[in-house]
């Protein structure tokens, strides 16, 4: 069902265009043949985008579909009048099914090339997945008016000649395609192009170097997810692609705090401390939740989505999907005009998901780009980047792997005021970091870190993310989330839940009565969940329907009905692995600095250009303490030599005991997490025992879902008016929340020349 109209259009004197939305396609040919008026209506919806058989001719069986594209669209193109031709702005083959064979008659491509030539206005090209559709044949006389073209999964290249005829191309998708991407690289290609998408292409760090060196700016999206990226890729997006930012005014201090800067070393970057006023480290300012007041400025002609600067909050994200830009450009879109997919506003959109990079990577690049990027994906990160050849990695248990991220600062306004639609590791959520160590069970894994590794999480980092950290942030996905626990992972996502109900019922106090506009505040929150990693379960975590799960009143799942209960397994231990013969020496000079009574180690930095020394916290010489995190950064400091990625202390490490003008190891704080003293390492597995206790996350938090919506709708049925506001008391959260219980499966090349 299409949208109630807006009140200009409800306004319009002519309303055959405001009833169009709501009248069913296949009524379109009859309504054409009416008149003029009816025609000039209805005969762009169906033309203006080929093919349309799905919609107006009621076609279903997909066999049929290619046979249709061939026969009654290309044979037919040149029997139509010219104004019927010049409607069509879209070819859109993603629905067709089916193969070409020879009784079809000619070459699939060569029809394809004769029928384009009479299509004067075709900009957008969608072929995923089409292996009988080559854009270099049958696109190449049209190329150069081509501004949208999309050919994921496509096993052909891009010729070096058809890149260059393609000057007017603003989106161009070339994921899991075969060939190079050298095309990209030459001088003057693509000069218009705006958002690039190239998943699966196993880019390095290289070609990410190379590609932000060429294009610098003008992208506002790039796509990069599901390559071999590392933390070097980022720093070359983040020294390339972002326009720079504006000092951040002073006015939001009072709500957001404010930032102060520092020198720029090589591996974090510009030192940014967040200033704390009265009420912005509680999130709880009551002007929190509205939107930015206008500003002024009588140079400023371009429109406020194009600009360089400080969004308000109350303008929606720009969405970089193919359909949507492929809508914006044909004029469709009710708030951007096509310009604006044109302009240039540096990055604004990046997926970096499914690849190498470190959480403290992604803190570096959220720190540098200032409040620029308005959308951001990366759905899985390594706590610490590689420590392989590092005393650090005699210190780490050996085939251990430790994701999360942590960084919650780096999301607030006064980093992020652009950010609206985030994607990430639910430990930004939930501080439970995903483990993974050889020889141990999923399920051990999962119950590990939940019970050892959770709370010393909570000791380095006491600051998750809640909806007030930052209300402008409309989209949340948060992923790689266990389908089991014991416990304290329910128990933070239904308590986050609890929280978007809390900040809908201020939002809808605020907005019920007059004043300045408010924000929307986190609407949409989408929970990615990993298969089951109970080894006992009899159905595949595919074969269970989430919405169901979380919306329906039937028996929630159980998959420990059939297991006996076995004696417990025999009792593991991860240790560490013992220094190297080579490293002693080094260990007894380092052990003395240990017995320092020293609170700071004088370390020499790199500082524009000339060594400069100072000093960075390395814990508390006199407490031998209480808290175990902060003993073990205090080792890897001292004893371990783990003296990179220094910067200033977070908020969160300012809560956890850091001096709040002090100076950090960001790596050492990070591996801090892992407990993996030397002098009492172990991590045992745990029982079969506790195993079979942990409960299924999705059954629980439907059970959670169907007592607040039950508590609302009781609420409704005594209410007079028939209305129930949101929130409290019955804590039902009425935004849009979607649940994924599979990943969707990489799109993998199936031949062998899949890009070298």
């Amino acid at each position: 069902m299409a949208s109630l109209p807006s009140y200009q259009d409800a306004i319009s004197p002519d309303w055959l265009p405001l009833v169009a939305p709501y009248i069913s396609p296949k009524d379109y040919p009859a309504l054409c043949g009416v008149n003029h008026r009816y025609w000039d209506v209805f005969a762009p919806r169906i033309w203006s985008r080929i093919p349309r058989s799905d919609i107006v001719t009621g076609l279903d069986d997909a066999e049929h579909d290619l046979d249709w594209l061939m026969n009654s669209v290309f044979n037919g193109v040149s029997r139509l009048r010219s104004e019927t031709l010049s409607l069509v702005r879209v070819f859109d083959a993603r629905s067709i099914r089916g193969t070409y064979s020879l009784s079809m008659g000619v070459n699939l491509n060569t029809s394809l090339k004769n029928a384009v030539k009479f299509l004067p206005n075709l900009i957008c090209i969608l072929i995923d997945g089409h292996e009988d559709l080559d854009p270099s044949e049958s696109f190449a006389e049209v190329g150069h008016r081509i501004q949208l073209l999309t050919m994921a999964g496509c096993p052909v290249s891009l010729s070096n000649k058809f890149i260059n005829t393609l000057r007017g191309i603003v989106y161009l998708d070339l994921s899991y395609t075969s060939g190079s991407l050298r095309p990209l690289f030459q001088d003057d290609v693509l000069p218009e192009l705006r958002l690039l998408k190239i998943q699966g292409k196993e880019v390095d760090d290289t070609t990410v170097e190379n590609l932000t060196a060429r294009f610098g700016t003008r992208l506002w999206s790039l796509d990069l997810s599901n390559n071999k990226l590392t933390d070097q890729a980022l720093d070359s997006i983040g020294a390339h692609c972002f326009r720079p930012a504006n000092p951040p005014p002073d006015a939001n201090f009072d709500v957001e705090g404010k930032l102060e800067f520092g020198c720029t070393i090589p591996d974090f970057g510009t030192w940014i401390r967040i200033v704390e006023s009265e009420w912005s480290a509680s999130f709880s300012h009551p002007n929190r939740h509205f939107v930015d007041a206008p500003l002024y400025d009588l140079h400023d002609t371009l429109p406020q989505e194009c600009a360089s600067k400080r969004l308000d909050g109350k303008f929606p994200v720009k969405s970089d999907a193919a359909d949507a830009v492929c809508r914006g450009l044909q004029g469709e879109d009710p708030y951007f005009p096509p310009a604006s997919f044109q302009a240039l506003p540096g990055l604004t959109h990046l997926n970096v998901s499914g690849n190498r990079v470190s959480a403290l990577g992604v803190m570096k690049l959220l720190t540098l780009c200032r409040g620029r990027l308005e959308q951001f994906s990366c759905d899985s990160m390594m706590l610490v980047p590689p420590l392989k050849g590092t005393m650090a990695a005699v210190w780490w248990p050996k085939a251990a792997k430790l994701y999360g991220f942590y960084a919650t600062h780096t999301l607030r306004p006064v980093l992020s005021s652009n950010l609206q639609v985030v994607k990430l590791h639910h430990s930004v959520v939930t501080q439970i970091p995903t483990l993974e160590l050889e020889g141990f069970s999923s399920m051990a894994c999962l119950h590990i870190a939940e019970n050892i590794l959770l709370p010393r999480a909570e000791m380095a980092f006491p600051e998750p993310f809640v909806p007030d950290m930052n209300p402008r942030i409309t989209s949340l996905t948060l992923t790689h989330i266990p389908r089991r626990s014991s416990g304290p992972l329910i128990n933070r996502l239904i308590s986050f839940l609890k929280l978007l109900s809390a900040q809908e019922r201020a939002l809808f106090d605020l907005s019920s009565r007059r004043g300045p506009s408010v924000l929307a505040g986190l609407r949409h929150f989408r929970l990615e969940f990993e298969q089951d990693a109970y080894e006992g379960d009899a159905y595949t975590a595919g074969e269970i329907d989430a919405e169901e799960l979380l919306n329906s009143g039937d028996k929630g799942f159980s998959f420990f009905d059939d297991e006996a209960s076995g004696r417990p397994r025999p009792v593991r231990e991860l240790a560490t692995s013992p220094p190297h013969k080579r490293d002693q020496t080094e260990f007894s000079v380092s052990q003395r600095e240990q017995d320092l009574e020293t609170d700071y180690l004088d370390i020499d930095v790199w500082v524009d250009g000339k060594s400069t020394r100072v000093q960075v916290w390395v814990g508390s010489a006199s407490n031998e303490s209480s808290n175990p995190m902060l003993r073990d950064y205090r080792e890897l400091a001292l004893h371990y030599k783990v003296h990179d990625r220094i910067g200033p202390a977070s908020p969160a490490q300012i809560r956890a005991g850091v001096p709040c003008s002090a100076l950090v190891f960001h790596t050492a704080w990070c591996m801090a997490i892992m407990p993996c003293r030397h002098r009492s390492a172990a991590i045992r597995e745990p029982t079969r025992v506790e195993l079979d206790t942990m409960k299924d996350v999705l059954s629980e938090l439907k059970q959670f879902r169907l007592q607040g919506r039950a508590k609302y709708l009781k609420l409704q049925g005594e209410s007079a008016s028939g209305t129930c506001p949101p929130g409290p008391p019955h804590g039902f959260w009425l935004g849009k929340l979607e649940v994924s219980t599979h990943q969707r499966a990489a799109l993998r090349s199936k031949t062998a020349d899949y890009w070298r």
